[in-house]
């Protein structure tokens, strides 16, 4: 069969261009790394002598300056062997660690193609081509395996080209670490670094386990008698292997570099909404029965209110209203005598003032009241 290295040219020049990328950004980092130290600096001055601060505390001040500096120039000066490192360490590890040499693309895909045709070549060998069936289901799994090959050998390219650019144009982020303002985009930038290199690690991960299982499909077809449902086996084990490699690599490299992975924020953020808006429920509907309590309250209180006050027209007599055409009595002289058999009528007491429990029959004066009209204390 033969084999073809476009994939692999790919990569290498994308390695080859990352160097120049490098070359040709790295005078414009240093530049952007010093302004920003002299912008620095001068801030940090005009504050010292604001504060009019003491030598020893502008002297720690200046040393911790001085050694965040430091770091950050060297990180710059030794950016491109450094962030190589990185990746490729983690590159190295998982391809240690799967048990398997460091693929490239082009031998990915390769071995799809010879799985691909050893399908082919067996269901011809058994004679099975002249079936109808036979021949359908060894010719869409052929393809189906080609595809996912070609899709997993997609993903490295992406993944080894990703690192190419940030070790070249990356550099740039390396300069705005001069300021504890712009320092915040070279921690982003080394951060992105480390993601970059646990999508590697990750991938080589499963794809040294996957590449194993695709290396017994053939033995699954043959125990099989090339049936229908081992060739289904075989679809279906190229989809999911295609699916993990599309997908955990780049779940592990948003979660290195402190994002959510969609899968797990479809689940949290309705959650999250959900308690939200039963929590506003909750304070709205405890708005509404703080309210409606209030009305109940002031509703009460103004009942008792009214009660009160007609309570206290009850047990107060009221002057007739003047004009109203009721006769004022006769005085007390012109009043008829009651004739001698009658007797008095009784007083109301309801004309007795409110808490005088004198005997409203005495007169005033046979209880002693002084001529002032004041009784003794």
């Amino acid at each position: 069969m033969v084999s073809s290295t476009i994939l692999t040219d790919i990569v290498r020049d994308y390695e080859a261009i990352s160097t120049a990328w490098f070359s040709a950004l790295s005078p414009i980092a240093h530049r952007i790394f010093w302004v920003l130290v002299a912008i620095q600096l001068t801030w940090t001055a005009m504050w010292w002598a604001l504060d009019r601060e003491d030598g020893l505390g502008a002297l720690a001040s200046l040393l911790r300056q001085v050694v965040a500096i430091g770091f950050f120039y060297a990180l710059l000066l030794n950016g491109g062997t450094w962030i190589p490192a990185v990746t490729q360490s983690f590159s190295q590890a998982g391809a240690a660690a799967a048990g398997i040499t460091k693929l490239n693309p082009t031998d990915v895909f390769d071995q799809g193609l010879a799985l691909a045709n050893k399908i082919l070549n067996a269901t011809a060998a058994r004679g099975l081509l002249d079936k109808f069936l036979a021949s359908v289901l060894a010719g869409i799994t052929a393809l189906v395996v080609v595809i996912a090959f070609a899709i997993i050998a997609a993903q490295l390219l992406v993944v080894l080209v990703e690192s190419f650019i940030v070790i070249g144009a990356g550099v740039l982020f390396l300069g705005f670490a001069g300021s504890q303002w712009t320092r915040f985009f070279t921690e982003r930038y080394l951060s992105y670094v480390a993601s970059v290199g646990v999508k590697l690690f990750v991938l080589y991960l499963i794809m040294g386990v996957g590449m194993g299982i695709a290396a017994r499909w053939m033995s699954v077809l043959e125990r099989g008698g090339f049936s229908p449902i081992p060739f289904f086996y075989v679809m279906g084990g190229s989809l999911v292997f295609v699916f993990l490699t599309w997908h955990i690599p780049s779940v592990a490299g948003s979660l290195t570099a402190g994002a959510v992975s969609l899968s797990l924020a479809d689940g949290v953020h309705p959650a999250i909404l959900g308690s939200r808006a039963a929590g506003a429920g909750l304070v709205a509907a405890g708005a509404v029965g703080s309210a409606a309590l209030g009305g109940v309250r002031w509703g009460v209180d103004r009942l008792r209110g009214h009660t009160s006050l007609h309570t206290a027209g009850r047990e107060l007599p009221s002057a007739p209203p003047s004009g109203a055409g009721v006769s004022a009595p006769p005085p007390a002289d012109a009043a008829q005598a009651p004739s001698p058999g009658t007797p008095e009528p009784e007083r109301p007491k309801a004309l007795q003032p409110a808490g005088d429990t004198r005997d409203p029959d005495v007169s005033t004066s046979d209880r002693g009241t002084p001529p002032g009209g004041r009784e003794p204390e």
